[in-house]
């Protein structure tokens, strides 16, 4: 059975897995816990090599590893920072919503890049459209 196998059976059965030093801790339902614990056991190496590659196994998350995370956590701050930019937002309140945002669990961090990356883009949308008008209306200047 491959690691692969054993984690899926692990998230099917309600099981979490992670890593402390050279042990790796399960916890979860009484019952699943026994039914994985052999195989976990019969190929710890590979599954501690696994989970230190990608991070703690959640059941319910995608696989995030810590490269993961900064890589994530410093996009999101980009686009915080181009979209208080374009709409000018005051300085405090920038600042509060980039202090939330890094600060913020990790389960908000994909759907928070998600909302302002749809917010840049629609800003950056408004802009080009605000744009293509002015250069099409015609002005009289005397």
């Amino acid at each position: 059975m491959t690691v692969e196998h054993i984690l899926a059976k692990a998230r099917s059965l309600g099981v979490r897995l992670r890593v402390e030093g050279e042990i790796v801790k399960i916890a979860g339902p009484s019952q699943s816990v026994a039914e994985i614990k052999p195989e976990i056991a019969a190929h710890k190496a590979e599954v501690l090599a696994y989970l230190r590659g990608s991070g703690e196994f959640w059941p319910w998350a995608p696989y995030l590893n810590a490269d993961d995370v900064h890589r994530f956590r410093a996009e999101l701050v980009e686009t915080i920072e181009k979209l208080a930019a374009m709409e000018q937002w005051p300085d405090m309140h920038r600042d509060d919503v980039l202090a939330r945002a890094i600060r913020g669990p990790l389960a908000d961090l994909l759907p928070n890049l998600h909302h302002f990356n749809q917010r840049l883009t629609e800003a950056i949308a408004g802009a080009a459209a605000r744009e293509a008008v002015e250069k099409r209306t015609w002005r009289f200047n005397r």
